[in-house]
């Protein structure tokens, strides 16, 4: 109970110096504006057609598509960057609290942030399409149109098809953003993980790395770039959703009764079990961690 209370406090003083920092008060805006620009078609469409929204449908659309979960993490790592603190600052709060402590300051750091730009995401979502809403958990008929439209139409509206006949909005919804907290969970994990085991550089590039990972193993970008055939389609999907983190957490990448692709429930427990293992490996090197002073500065 203790170290639960040190880890608190250790959370509470990180989330504290975010006063301070430019780039997360840059995150937020940012965070805001790419809801904007990704709810606009869906928006426009209702507007243009007089056709009403469920009130969650918004953040729906939008993060069911890989390449908005994709965006929305690179903002996120603008705030995530600045963790764990090293400096001569976190090395005395380390040694105050103790390193297990500390460390679980830093791993509820994550998750609050996490958390919190997730919820930030939705609220916003949320707010765009105030005004033409519904709180009832059926399908509105801007919905219903988009199940209609031609397959062209916006890659991120294909899932619609599964959705409407599948799912209710809240089921959705709850699965859409366990999936979207669980990656950038998993991209903070491998920062946390590396800066600790490496440097900080280190840590921040291999977060990116799996971003980039996850963009070229989008199926469509994969199959362009290899020259792939047509013939090829399902076995580029296959291939996508199995081996990339960006796809496990892309909604219209799972297997919704019909063919091989990873089930919700096998790709949240992926994408926990990796954050887990990578949290504790920086427990176990935490342990053993050396600060090195020069001039008043610690350094990693």
């Amino acid at each position: 109970m203790c170290d639960l209370r040190k880890a608190w406090l250790c959370a509470g003083w990180n989330l504290y110096t975010l006063r301070k920092n430019p780039r997360f008060y840059l995150a937020l805006v940012m965070g805001c504006l790419l809801c904007w620009m990704l709810t606009d078609r869906t928006l426009a469409i209702s507007r243009d057609f007089h056709t009403d929204l469920q009130v969650f449908e918004a953040f729906i659309w939008c993060f069911a598509d890989g390449d908005s979960i994709l965006y929305a993490s690179l903002v996120l790592m603008l705030v995530l960057s600045a963790f764990p603190r090293l400096d001569a600052a976190g090395s005395y709060v380390s040694f105050r609290a103790g390193r297990r402590a500390w460390l679980l300051g830093q791993v509820l750091t994550v998750l609050v942030i996490t958390l919190g730009y997730c919820l930030l995401l939705l609220i916003c979502s949320m707010l765009l399409g105030a005004g033409r809403v519904h709180a009832r958990n059926i399908w509105s008929d801007t919905a219903t149109l988009l199940s209609f439209s031609p397959g062209g139409f916006d890659p991120a509206f294909a899932v619609t098809r599964k959705m409407v006949k599948l799912t209710l909005p809240y089921p959705a919804l709850a699965q859409i953003f366990v999936l979207l907290f669980l990656f950038m969970l998993l991209l903070s994990s491998v920062q946390l993980a590396f800066t600790v085991l490496k440097s900080r550089q280190t840590g921040t590039a291999l977060a990116l790395l799996i971003c980039l990972t996850g963009f070229i193993l989008t199926p469509e970008r994969f199959m362009q770039w290899l020259h792939l055939p047509l013939e090829f389609t399902f076995y580029a999907n296959l291939l996508a959703a199995w081996l990339s983190p960006l796809q496990h957490a892309t909604y219209m990448m799972h297997n919704f009764g019909y063919d091989l692709l990873p089930r919700l429930s096998t790709s949240m427990l992926l994408l926990s079990g990796a954050s887990v293992a990578l949290l504790a490996l920086s427990a176990l090197r935490m342990r053993h961690y050396n600060y090195v002073f020069s001039g008043g500065i610690a350094h990693d």
